[in-house]
C-alpha cells in the first residue's frame, strides 16, 4: 500500500498493511529532527518519519500579504504552504486578517489574545462583520500546488477552525462564554455568519480536490467539557451536521473532529454527525481503549499517544511500547492513524519522536494477530 492507500483504509475502518501515521511539530522540534537526519529538506524528514498524510495551508489575500509578515508563532508546514501572516501594528500588537491581535507571552512560545474585533458590537455589527474575502485566488495557489505533488500518493488535509473557536476568537472568549447564556440571539447570528464563511471556504477547497478537512478548536478540558454537553449539543451540533451535510453534497470529502480535553460527553453526537475520525484522542483524561471499545466500529481514532507523560517525560523504550501497546488494543483491525495528542512540545528528545514512527513503520498489522 502506498500512504494515500493506507489511510483510506484506516479512516474507512478496514485493515491496512501499517498503522498510518501523522503528526505536527514546533520550529524548535523539527530542527532537532533536521540535525538527526542529517537534512532540511522537509519531504525527506516526513518520509523518514513514515508521515502518511500532507497538511495543506490556505494563504492570506494578496493585500493583506502585500501589508504583512511572518508570524512568530510557527509550526512548521508539513505540506506545502505559507507560512502565518500577521500585520505588526506600532503598539506591538500582531494583527491577523480577522482583525484579531496578540502578543507573545513570557515564553514567546505562545501567545496572550489582546483584541477582539466583535469584543463591543452589537447585534447589528455582528451581522454586518467583513470576513476575508473567501474566493481570492491567490488564497488557494499552495494548496493547488499541494495537491498535484502529493494527491496521487498521500490523502491531503487542510485544517479549519470551528464554529465555537472561531466565535470566541472574534468576540473574546470570556464574553462569549456569558453570550452562550445572556446573548442566545448574537450567539446564533455569529455562529451562523461563521458557518456560512466556512462552507464557502470548504467548497472552494473540495473543488481543487482535497481529500480531508479537519474541524479543528478545543471544547473541553481535561476535566470535561468548557460548557454543558446540552448547551453545544443545541448551539454548535446542528450547525456541523450542516457544514457535512453541505459539502459531501458535491465530493466525497472526509471530515476529522479535533478538540484537545476529555470531549467524551459529545463522542456519540460526533459520530451521529458524520465525522470519520475524531482527533487526538488524549490517553491522559479519556481511555482510548474505552473509546475504541465503545466507537471504534463507527469512527477512526487519530493520534492517541501521550503528549504530556510518555512523550516528553519517558525513555524511547516507553515510547515504543506504548506505540505497540495502542496498536494492537486499537488498530489490529484498522481505524487507527497514529501520532502525537497535540503538537509536539520543545520539551520531547528527538530520539523519543523516532522512537515513536520508526517503531510504528517496524510492525505490520498481522504482526499483533492474536
Amino acid at each position: 500500500m502506498n500512504s494515500r492507500e493506507r489511510t483510506l483504509a484506516a479512516i474507512r475502518l478496514q485493515k491496512p498493511d501499517r498503522v498510518p501515521l501523522d503528526g505536527s511539530f514546533r520550529d524548535d522540534v523539527w530542527s532537532g529532527l533536521e540535525q538527526h537526519f542529517g537534512t532540511t529538506d522537509a519531504e525527506v524528514i516526513r518520509r523518514k518519519l513514515g508521515l502518511d498524510l500532507r497538511h495543506l495551508v490556505l494563504g492570506p489575500s494578496a493585500e493583506f500579504a502585500a501589508r504583512s509578515a511572518p508570524s512568530p508563532w510557527q509550526i512548521p508546514d508539513i505540506g506545502v504552504g505559507p507560512r502565518n501572516l500577521v500585520l505588526r501594528r506600532e503598539n506591538g500588537w500582531l494583527e491577523d486578517e480577522y482583525g484579531i491581535c496578540r502578543v507573545p507571552n513570557s515564553t514567546g512560545l505562545y501567545w496572550h489574545y489582546v483584541f477582539h474585533p466583535l469584543a463591543e458590537a452589537s447585534l447589528q455589527e455582528v451581522r454586518s462583520y467583513a470576513f476575508p474575502v473567501v474566493r481570492a485566488p491567490e488564497r488557494y495557489e499552495s494548496v493547488s500546488a499541494g495537491l498535484t505533488r502529493w494527491k496521487s500518493e498521500f490523502i491531503c488535509n487542510v485544517d479549519l477552525s470551528n464554529i465555537f473557536k472561531t466565535s470566541w476568537e472574534l468576540r473574546g472568549f470570556d464574553r462569549y462564554m456569558m453570550d452562550l447564556i445572556l446573548e442566545p440571539q448574537l450567539v446564533d447570528t455569529l455562529a451562523e455568519r461563521v458557518l456560512e464563511h466556512r462552507l464557502e471556504q470548504s467548497k472552494q477547497l473540495i473543488r481543487r480536490g482535497v481529500d480531508m478537512i479537519r474541524i479543528t478548536g478545543d471544547i473541553a478540558m481535561q476535566t470535561g467539557m468548557m460548557f454543558a454537553p446540552q448547551l453545544w449539543r443545541d448551539t454548535f451540533k446542528p450547525r456541523l451536521k450542516t457544514w457535512i451535510q453541505e459539502i459531501r453534497r458535491e465530493a466525497e470529502v472526509y471530515f476529522v473532529f479535533h478538540s484537545d480535553g476529555n470531549m467524551e460527553a459529545v463522542f456519540a453526537d460526533l459520530v451521529e454527525i458524520g465525522f470519520d475520525a475524531i482527533h487526538p484522542i488524549q490517553p491522559e483524561c479519556m481511555d482510548v481503549a474505552e473509546i475504541k471499545r465503545r466507537f471504534g466500529d463507527q469512527v477512526c481514532l487519530h493520534g492517541t499517544i501521550s503528549c504530556q507523560q510518555t512523550l516528553p517525560h519517558g525513555t524511547a523504550e516507553d515510547v515504543s511500547l506504548e506505540v505497540r501497546e495502542r496498536i494492537r488494543c486499537c488498530g489490529r483491525e484498522g481505524g487507527l492513524i497514529l501520532g502525537p495528542s497535540n503538537v509536539i512540545q520543545p520539551d520531547v528528545p528527538v530520539d523519543n519522536i523516532v522512537a515513536l514512527y520508526l517503531t510504528a513503520q517496524d510492525f505490520t498489522l498481522d504482526d499483533f494477530e492474536e
